[in-house]
């Protein structure tokens, strides 16, 4: 397995690796390694709280949709927003 690390956590997991941006790392890991996790540069940290995980990666989704939400209200359509922003 592959965990994808950024800013020191883990983003995704999967089987093989694929290319992403520079700012990301492939790591090889075990398949108890989930989404969430912490990551020391060479140790793998289960979440503390898996409350707070969930609230911050909620918080992360709302702060995407109310800057989707404010490009809409410039008038930006569906097409032109996923251009700025890949959402």
């Amino acid at each position: 397995m592959k965990a994808l690390i950024f800013e020191n956590k883990v983003v995704d997991v999967k089987e093989n690796e694929f290319e992403v941006a520079p700012t990301m790392t492939w790591i090889d890991c075990d398949n108890t390694v989930q989404i969430g996790y912490g990551y020391d540069g060479s140790n793998f940290i289960p979440f503390e709280n898996d409350e707070e995980a969930i609230n911050e990666i909620k918080a992360k989704e709302e702060k995407a949709l109310s800057g989707k939400q404010k490009l809409k209200d410039l008038g930006l359509d569906d097409d032109e927003i996923q251009a700025l922003i890949g959402v």
